[in-house]
């Protein structure tokens, strides 16, 4: 009898995944738990095993293609009438209507037969959902133009603005309390280009910046760190930490004196629920750590690290940086940021300004330290500064806020002796 199995759900808060790789192809006979796909949500790549034993009849999506929770994965056959059938293929639209775009089949019920597919739910990311809601425009309606046939928030707005772009985007901006997006530009043809599908994490990266640029109201500052003092306890340091196989990098001191400042600016540390319109504020201070992996910024959490010590922060870091850059780190580690630090000085930027990532509230940027001219007691001296920005979420953290947190992070940076005795 073949037996329906649909995506799981893989994680907190994962609606969909892409299915990266199949392991398997049609007629294939499978054992209980062995990988059958590989498939990458928005936070990591996850291998699949097989929920049952027996022979694959179909898939439920071509590779590339995006599977929301609960829609059909796979079709196994467990032989139990003692007859198997396979259907040849994935279940796309394109075995219909080869002009029509590849839309993986949803749910039917479990435990059905042969017959896989009752009706197609539009593929479109919940970002893009909730602003078709904001729009009042019907998915159903619409025929998406994204990788696969997946509708994109162009293709809601495009649909909002209707064959007047003036009127109806006033009405649609009415509707959203937002301006509406300029209409997406494609560049011109030339030969010698090459164009590269947005895939996997790139792909979610860019929706999910694009959505947080458009919906944040983001507000920056600036600001110079001493840094001679945290530079040379960390030289101090580095020798101990690498008897106990610890890499001490500047990072964990920027993960502490975060945390350390959200303790004592706790509005900071805090999102803003949208739907709801709450700010909710976290008592734990998790701190996400952006990582620059080959395909794309993953971001692994510290947990309570206002808690933790600072050679625990660095052993944590580094076991997630390096999971992180291999794309095995563990989804678990990936939930439950509170707020994110991101440092370029490794890369050799200087000044930057970062995206929030939502929900959260704010995030802080470093640049490299780098000698510079600055006057102490009415003398010009050389000293590291480190530069750092923070960008915020202006409707929860006002000027005096984010001022006040960063002269916080300062201070415990350029008396960084503080970060030993705070917590762990």
């Amino acid at each position: 009898m073949a037996v329906e199995f649909h995506l799981p759900d893989i994680g907190e808060g994962i609606a969909e995944a892409e299915i990266v790789r199949w392991h398997v192809a049609v007629g294939d006979r499978v054992v209980e738990d062995q990988t059958v796909a590989e498939v990458e949500t928005d936070k990591a790549v996850v291998e699949m095993p097989a929920p049952a034993s027996g022979i694959v009849t179909r898939l439920g999506a071509d590779e590339g293609a995006v599977v929301r929770v609960d829609e059909l994965f796979i079709v196994i056959d467990d032989g139990a009438d003692g007859a198997v059938s396979t259907e040849g293929g994935t279940a796309t639209a394109a075995q219909a209507d080869p002009a029509a775009p590849t839309t993986p089949a949803t749910e039917a019920p479990h435990g059905g037969g042969n017959g896989a597919v009752s009706h197609r739910r539009p593929m479109a990311t919940p970002a893009t959902r909730r602003r078709a809601r904001e729009l009042a425009v019907d998915l159903a309606t619409l025929s998406g133009t994204g990788p696969g046939g997946r509708i994109v928030d162009a293709d809601v707005e495009a649909a909002a603005s209707g064959p007047s772009p003036g009127a109806s985007s006033a009405a649609a901006a009415r509707r959203s309390g937002v301006a509406p997006a300029p209409a997406p530009t494609t560049p011109a043809a030339n030969r010698d280009d090459e164009r590269v599908p947005l895939r996997g994490l790139r792909r979610r990266t860019t929706e999910t910046m694009t959505q947080a640029w458009r919906s944040i109201p983001h507000t920056v500052g600036f600001h110079d760190v001493d840094a001679v003092e945290l530079l040379t306890l960390r030289a101090r340091l580095k020798a101990r930490a690498e008897q106990a196989g610890i890499p001490l990098t500047l990072t964990p001191f920027l993960v502490k004196a975060a945390a350390v400042a959200l303790v004592r600016h706790p509005m900071v540390n805090t999102a803003f629920d949208e739907a709801a319109q709450e700010i909710v504020i976290r008592h734990r201070r998790n701190i996400g750590v952006a990582v620059s992996t080959d395909d794309g910024l993953i971001v692994p959490v510290v947990r309570d690290a206002d808690r933790k010590s600072l050679f625990a922060i660095a052993r944590e870091v580094a076991a997630l940086s390096a999971a992180a850059r291999d794309r095995s780190v563990d989804l678990a580690d990936l939930r439950g940021g509170t707020f994110t630090i991101t440092n370029h000085g490794p890369l050799g930027g200087h000044f930057g300004t970062s995206i929030i990532k939502p929900p959260e509230a704010g995030i802080l940027g470093f640049g490299r330290a780098r000698d510079q001219a600055v006057v102490r007691d009415g003398q010009v001296v050389a000293r590291a500064i480190l530069p750092m920005s923070f960008a915020s979420d202006h409707r929860i953290v006002d000027g005096d806020l984010s001022i006040g947190f960063c002269l916080t992070v300062r201070e415990l940076l350029e008396d960084p002796v503080q970060l030993l005795v705070e917590g762990g």
